[in-house]
């Protein structure tokens, strides 16, 4: 081998190890890049799902009375006084505060 051969066997040496370097610096930051993504895409699903069981529960709680609701209508409807006094008591004690003549109310002032 002559000289001019074996100074182009080193360029192009050369020129496959930079090209090396510069495919592992692609792919590292492109590995990167994914990673970032699954994080950020985890967190965004966890804070999907908070705000799902959020929005569960108030549908939960708003069947709950809706059914109530549906109870005081039928008794309403058929002329069932008992079950409609029952209910207007209880919403005068929980929403009114109101009592009944000679009831003693204790208030928790503990916060327990």
């Amino acid at each position: 081998m002559n000289s001019d051969t074996i100074h182009r066997s080193k360029k192009t040496r050369k020129a496959k190890k930079s090209k090396n370097y510069l495919l592992y610096i692609v792919l590292v930051v492109i590995t990167l890049y994914v990673l970032y993504m699954i994080v950020d895409q985890q967190i965004k699903i966890n804070n999907a799902k908070s705000e799902l069981a959020k929005v569960d529960k108030v549908i939960f709680i708003q069947e709950e009375k809706n059914k109530e609701l549906k109870k005081v209508a039928d008794a309403v409807k058929n002329n069932d006084e008992k079950s409609y006094a029952s209910y207007v008591e209880r919403i005068a004690r929980e929403d009114l505060d109101y009592v009944k003549n000679g009831e003693v109310v204790f208030i928790n002032i503990a916060g327990d």
